[in-house]
């Protein structure tokens, strides 16, 4: 059988032992399974930060991969566990919104409600289903089992409130939608958008900003620039420097663009 990729991603960091836990189980259930960590430094219970650095990744990996995502405030609740089958990929984790940029994308194949306690761990802890339910489930998985032998058909999966860039005669609002760690300010205003348009002037906040540049490099130094990032999206950026300590701005700030 072909060897499975599963990937991780969390806020679990790496200092606690959390994630060895989660790749011990796998390994556990299947020895060949080849894991890959996307990231574990998502801010503590970010879920749409935890969406958007899931859907700059998932996409690059070979067909068949599963994706193993777990930023989870509301462990312990009555949120459901879930499973997504795509045309090209798998998705374990909680349904808390952590997908919405899969649903958008993805061809949904079966999207299960998981419960069949057989691919548990035997000791349910209500604060790590990480460990107890997703590790196990993404591990059986990758053995060839079926996506309908975990559980039954959702009805309805939570998707995050994702702003869309509203136009109005001439200009464009937009808004920040997430800040990575070199602090540029990535917004929901797409390439396809600034295309259909001219000589964008980028407002935030009381900054003012004309132009696109082509890559950061092209930027003025400790000044604020724009451009489109590598996720296809119109980034606020400073080359060798912080948008965000710059100006301040915050997931959810405003942005507006002018066009001739």
């Amino acid at each position: 059988m072909k060897k499975k990729i599963i990937t991780l991603l969390t806020d679990f960091g790496t200092r606690d032992g959390y994630i060895g836990a989660v790749k011990g189980v796998i390994k556990r259930i299947n020895p060949q399974a080849e894991i890959v960590d996307v990231t574990h430094e998502v801010e503590s219970y970010d879920v749409l930060g935890a969406a958007f650095a899931l859907d700059n990744s998932y996409r690059y990996f070979p067909e068949g991969t599963i994706h193993l995502a777990v930023v989870d405030p509301g462990v312990g609740s009555l949120r459901q566990p879930i499973l997504i089958r795509t045309k090209d990929f798998f998705f374990v984790g909680p349904d808390n919104g952590i997908f919405s940029f899969v649903y958008r994308r993805q061809d949904l194949t079966d999207v299960v409600v998981i419960s069949n306690k057989k691919y548990f761990l035997a000791e349910l802890s209500r604060t790590f289903h990480a460990r107890d339910i997703f590790a196990p489930v993404a591990a059986y998985l990758s053995l060839g089992v079926e996506t309908d032998e975990f559980g039954s058909p959702a009805k309805e999966c939570m998707k995050l409130i994702i702003p869309e860039p509203e136009s109005k005669g001439k200009s464009l609002k937009g808004a920040v939608i997430h800040i990575d760690r070199f602090g540029n300010l990535i917004t929901n205003v797409t390439a396809a958008l600034l295309r259909k348009k001219k000589n964008a002037d980028i407002v935030v906040g009381k900054r003012r900003k004309k132009g696109v540049s082509r890559s950061y490099f092209e930027i003025q130094e400790r000044k604020l620039g724009t451009l489109v990032g590598s996720s296809g999206f119109l980034e606020l950026a400073v080359n060798q420097g912080s948008a965000q300590v710059l100006s301040k701005a915050k997931v959810g700030e405003g942005i507006k663009i002018d066009f001739e």
